[in-house]
């Protein structure tokens, strides 16, 4: 599995182990008879041991509502049953129903006070996830003394007992940092679950957003088994249903992990028991499109290692990337390391954070701020309130990491925390917890950090480089300066840069390009919400102006003018003789009217193609049709119809199949409107 690996204790880890070691409680529940029809809540029986029985067959498939509904009439038939209390309180464990679960084991205790050791910790644990620290600590000492001592289940549990023996210190040491804080005053906000979209009785994690906001990915863990990447989009006022992110991404393996770049040009997601995959999970990287589509997918080669790797955070720059890694040489458990991009574009081996931030328990998580200095990451080893709190840490000029420093309530629970997301306006996160009030399992959350808990604000600048004679992309490097301090960026091959920089500060940008003339200028940079990236544009003087005379210099246009950036193209495939949308051509209408809600920079124009199997005629009818269909669509998700074109264009001459399949389509055309970019 990706994120929640065997060699740690969390919530998933102690059901599965109480699962597990349930076969077999008792002798009566050894044997398990064949009975008539089950009703569909539970099997209808006289005889309450049959009934306890019934019930221990769901708890052992992982059906526990109907083991909860089976062991209520047991206990209806045999009120003074106490292994039917007791295993109860187990099953209320199961389903986080805490309190029920702490007064089912107490009234066993009531009935047989020697009925089960193991049963004193569950309730321990119970009444810690309900915060009462006391009574979990009265339990929890109770549970300890019993250590060698005569109870019903003494050798059926010894297993059980190894591993509430583990995590006993802990839970000690967790109720202690519980007590140290005091009475907590309930704050004036509390994060807030982003719903059933998103969330599901499944554990759901590891959340992370595209700048615009329009765009989440995030991890669903299903049956504690399979790991896939899942996406929603956001229309301005809910989140649409999660479904499946793209099939280039996801495999039957398990994937899971994907965080953005600030840009939102890429990805990284850890994939496992690929065929390039060095260990059991590897880190890869994602290349999209403006519209989150994938466009290529890459494995990292010189960070991966022949353990587990997982839970990448790409720098804003894109210098370094941190990740989670059980490889040698750590601390013990899963450590957090930091590998850094080399000038020829590979990845240099990778660096263990140390002792300030990895401890001999489990740190994983990572997510790196885009001041580039500030941490947020999951420990189960530093001091905390439950089975994993979000902690913070920032880096100092000399390289050395501050010691963790937990977020606290609300953000941390006696549940568990497990990853952390900055979104683009500074000040909201996303993170995913399992306490009590969510749909079960771990959920994403959002909610707002005080400024004490933020990293120093960041301006995104998003800009391009151009020759300011032909209009073309310039690709070079170029500096980046302020009160002595120098950053270095380089274009890619269409002119674009992308950085972060102090929010109300002024910079200097310098560039010496071979055949330009050199170009310096200061910009002030005030701080803003970065949910749009601040445009910026260079135009680079050529040297030698005297360009071949059958080159016509065509008019200075007022913005960002490369061919490339100024039309996307979107298509959309249809079946044969089908103007119909399916689910899939939907799914990405949907994307494409979330970028279009938050950017009316773009106008719209839709064409239809049909392929030549049939006469010109009906051609023509059915490219309309489907031209219609994309343009209904958008206008009926309120997209202005007034910069929607309708135009079938008939039949496109193919020889082959696949130039056939491709001529089935309508393609979306964007245009971007010439205006909005802020040129120096």
């Amino acid at each position: 599995m990706v994120a929640l690996h065997t060699n740690r204790w969390d919530i998933n880890a102690m059901k599965e182990t109480r699962l597990s070691l349930t076969v077999c409680f008792f002798v009566l529940l050894l044997c398990l008879p064949c009975f008539g029809q089950v009703e569909s809540d539970y099997f209808k029986t006289n005889n309450a041991k049959e009934s306890l029985r019934v019930a221990q067959n769901f708890v052992n498939k992982g059906m526990f509502t109907k083991a909860e509904k089976q062991l209520r009439h047991t206990i209806k038939l045999k009120g003074n049953f106490a292994v039917a209390h007791r295993e109860l309180g187990r099953v209320y464990l199961e389903l986080d129903k805490f309190d029920e679960a702490a007064k089912s084991l107490e009234k066993s205790f009531d009935l047989d006070p020697n009925i089960s050791r193991a049963a004193y910790f569950e309730c321990g644990e119970a009444y810690f996830q309900l915060r009462n620290i006391h009574k979990a600590l009265h339990y929890f000492e109770y549970y300890k003394s019993l250590k060698g001592g005569k109870y019903t289940n003494a050798k059926r549990e010894t297993g059980l007992e190894a591993e509430y023996d583990e995590l006993l210190s802990i839970r000690k040491k967790n109720c202690i940092f519980i007590s140290d804080m005091g009475k907590i005053k309930e704050p004036e906000q509390m994060p807030v679950n982003l719903g059933s979209s998103i969330n599901s009785d499944s554990d759901e994690y590891l959340p992370t957003i595209t700048t615009g906001g329009g765009r989440l990915i995030f991890t669903r863990n299903k049956g504690g088994i399979n790991e896939n990447i899942m996406t929603s989009s956001f229309d301005g006022q809910r989140w649409s249903g999660a479904r499946a992110f793209d099939k280039n991404v996801n495999t039957h393996g398990n994937e899971g992990m994907a965080k953005f770049a600030t840009n939102g040009r890429e990805f990284y997601f850890a994939g496992c028991n690929r065929p390039d995959s060095e260990g059991g999970c590897d880190l890869y990287k994602a290349y999209v499109d403006m519209f989150g589509q994938v466009e290529q997918v890459s494995h990292l080669h010189g960070i991966n290692s022949g353990s587990w790797d997982s839970q990448p955070c790409i720098t804003c720059q894109g210098e370094a990337v941190y990740f989670s890694s059980t490889r040698e040489g750590g601390y013990g458990g899963s450590d957090i390391y930091v590998s850094f991009l080399k000038e020829d574009g590979s990845w240099a081996p990778a660096r263990n954070l140390g002792p300030n931030i990895n401890t001999p328990q489990n740190e994983e998580a990572p997510f790196i701020a885009t001041d580039g200095k500030t941490l947020y990451f999951t420990s189960d080893g530093w001091p905390g309130q439950g089975d994993g709190d979000i902690f913070k840490s920032t880096r100092d000029l000399t390289g050395n990491w501050s010691e963790a420093e937990n977020l606290g309530y609300p953000i941390n629970t006696p549940s568990k925390e497990l990853g952390f997301y900055i979104k683009a306006d500074g000040k909201s996160v996303l993170f995913a917890s399992a306490r009590m009030e969510g749909f079960g399992g771990l959920d994403v959350y959002e909610y707002s950090l005080n400024k004490e808990q933020l990293p120093e604000p960041m301006v995104h600048v998003e800009g391009m480089i151009v020759d300011d004679y032909l209009g073309i992309p310039v690709e070079t490097e170029f500096t980046v300066s302020r009160k002595g301090e120098e950053y270095t960026f380089r274009t890619d091959e269409r002119g674009r840069f992308f950085t972060c920089l102090k929010g109300d500060q002024a910079f200097t940008f310098i560039i010496e390009e071979e055949g330009y003339l050199p170009f310096m200028k200061a910009v002030f940079l005030p701080s803003s919400d970065n949910s749009e990236t601040t445009p910026v544009m260079i135009r680079l003087e050529p040297a030698n102006k005297a360009h071949p005379s059958t080159l016509e210099a065509p008019p200075k246009p007022s913005v960002i003018s490369a061919p490339k950036e100024l039309e996307k193209r979107v298509n959309f495939f249809f079946a044969v003789n089908s103007f119909e949308l399916d689910d899939n051509s939907k799914a990405k209408l949907d994307d494409l009217i979330g970028t279009l809600s938050r950017n009316d920079q773009w106008s719209v124009e839709v064409v239809g193609f049909a392929d030549n199997s049939g006469d010109a005629q009906y051609n023509k009818i059915l490219s309309e049709k489907r031209a219609k269909s994309v343009s209904d669509y958008l206008k009926e998700a309120g997209v202005d119809i007034h910069n929607v074109n309708s135009e079938g264009r008939g039949a496109v001459t193919a020889a082959s199949d696949r130039e056939m399949k491709y001529n089935r389509r309508v393609e979306v055309v964007l245009r971007y409107k010439e205006n909005g970019s802020a040129e120096f």
